[in-house]
């Protein structure tokens, strides 16, 4: 066998491997539409806690327990870490519990100041 029919041997598998996986990714992305979709009534019911839990997921923010961490609690709001930090220091603090020295936001706390702007 020649190097010529060796390289064409190796772009056919290529190919192959290619094609296999275009198709794999049109399987995931079609995937991903489906469980958009299941996830949209949801947020269509105007659950604030719910869009918020969607956005994070959209973000690759993590949940656990219905909290995300300060920074990512920011990251949702729009705000910085710091502005957070402020108002904790401050009288007008948005709802948190610490978990060891981590401040952590409740995913509801975080729509209510939403909702309402305090």
């Amino acid at each position: 066998m020649t190097v010529d029919d060796q390289l064409t041997r190796i772009e056919q598998r290529l190919d192959l491997e290619i094609a296999a996986t275009a198709r794999r990714l049109a399987d995931l992305l079609e995937q991903r539409a489906l469980m958009t979709m299941d996830a949209e009534p949801a947020a269509q019911a105007g659950n604030p806690a719910d869009e918020l839990r969607q956005h994070a997921r959209d973000l690759g923010i993590p949940v656990y327990e219905d909290t995300v961490a300060e920074r990512d609690a920011a990251r949702l709001l729009g705000r910085s870490a710091l502005t957070l930090r402020n108002r904790r220091l401050t009288d007008q603090p948005i709802p948190f519990e610490r978990v060891g020295r981590s401040v952590r936001y409740k995913l509801e706390a975080l729509a209510e100041h939403l909702r309402t702007g305090s």
